[in-house]
């Protein structure tokens, strides 16, 4: 029939409007109606299983970001959405199941895996057959340490940025990746990195320079670049303890020309990489690092010896579980004044030994005299001894 000829007209017949023609028009929107409505027509482009799978992927990818990001928060709220849509399912037995493991908290904390099983076998060095690295998930918190403020704000806006990682990168920028410890020996660097790889959820790799410094000409550079290749591999906290073995000055009269190649390829390396991890380096001798090195570093952290009052928060800490009094607590203070954080763990431990040793389960006056008495005596014998000040060179490994 032509769009001139006259309408049919009749018993059985409607008259039918003809719109003036508008070209290509939008397709009409998805609208799925109510199960039990009733209705013959529903003009969906997809069937409602297969819209339930893609909101179910959908949450899932938001599940597997969070929990990538470290957002606790958004990971629990996919986590209570996931749980409601399983009720909704009338999976009951189910979702009071998933309910009760986010009860439980596992994630508080860490999500680090409490075994190394699983990765990836660690470098070694190719002529005496040593790993090159230790793969630790430690249990240290920033709880069981005292910081000073400015210390523990630096270390949580290094937080802040990894978790922002993806937003940071969106504006072109990057989180911290690099950060160097400093200061005297015993008052937290160590511990610290522990802490900050627990904080973050990543494992800490920790690299042994008693077995990447070699006294093979070249091998030492060789080694830190399998380091550097294994730590791309994955994210991590790659700390660098006693960094001063590699990053002397090379204007050191004193050192040879391996120190410097060795300093030159790890510079290259730290220029180089760009993995997801962050990069920690520990010395008790920042005096000598090489000042090139210094630029590297977004963050440096100065750990001084600590105060009277860190002294003290930290004698109670680790006594707690004996609920030391105020007059004991003051006489440990007094003995360890100007002596550092490691000073102050080892007399409590001693402590908690002779305790559990004599099945007391507080302080006596007899045990805290012997453990003042051990505590001096081994102060005394440092300070006669002759020890070498300066830190170790690659040539006396």
């Amino acid at each position: 029939m032509g769009r001139s000829d006259p309408l049919p007209s009749g018993e059985g017949h409607r008259p039918t409007i003809m719109m003036p023609h508008r070209g290509p028009q939008p397709e009409p929107p998805v609208i799925e109606s109510a199960p039990d409505s009733g209705a013959d027509f529903r003009p969906l482009r997809r069937d409602k299983g297969e819209m339930t799978h893609m909101a179910r992927a959908d949450l899932l990818k938001r599940l597997f970001r969070a929990h990538r990001d470290r957002d606790d928060d958004a990971f629990r709220s996919v986590a209570d959405e996931l749980v409601g849509n399983e009720l909704k399912k009338r999976h009951v037995v189910l979702a009071k199941e998933l309910r009760e493991i986010l009860r439980d908290d596992v994630r508080s904390g860490s999500y680090v895996p409490a075994t190394t099983s699983h990765f990836d076998p660690v470098p070694y060095d190719p002529d005496r057959r040593i790993p090159l690295v230790t793969i630790r998930v430690p249990d240290r918190s920033f709880r069981d340490l005292v910081l000073a403020t400015e210390i523990r704000s630096t270390l949580d806006r290094i937080g802040e940025e990894i978790r922002n990682r993806e937003v940071l990168q969106a504006y072109g920028l990057h989180p911290v990746r690099t950060a160097l410890f400093c200061g005297p020996p015993g008052c937290g660097k160590t511990a610290t990195a522990e802490a900050l790889s627990n904080h973050l959820g990543l494992p800490l790799l920790y690299v042994r320079f008693d077995s990447v410094v070699s006294s093979l000409l070249g091998e030492t550079a060789s080694n830190l670049r399998r380091v550097f290749d294994y730590a791309s591999t994955g994210e991590w906290v790659v700390f660098f303890d006693e960094f001063d073995a590699v990053g002397r000055s090379r204007d050191d009269a004193t050192e040879h020309g391996e120190i410097k190649r060795v300093l030159n390829a790890f510079l290259q390396l730290l220029d180089g990489f760009s993995g997801r991890s962050i990069v920690v380096a520990a010395t008790n001798f920042e005096q000598v690092i090489d000042p090139a090195l210094w630029r590297r570093f977004d963050e440096i952290l100065r750990f001084d010896l600590p105060s009277a009052q860190s002294l003290s928060l930290a004698i109670e800490h680790k006594l707690r579980s004996l609920a030391p009094n105020q007059s004991t607590i003051t006489s440990l203070v007094n003995q360890l004044e100007g002596r550092s954080f490691s000073d102050a763990e080892r007399i409590c431990v001693d402590i908690r030994k002779s305790c559990a040793i004599e099945g007391v389960g507080q302080i006596t006056p007899s045990i805290l005299r012997r453990a003042l008495e051990r505590q001096e005596s081994r102060h005394s014998a440092l300070s006669r001894s002759k020890h070498d000040a300066h830190p170790p060179r690659i040539d006396d490994r």
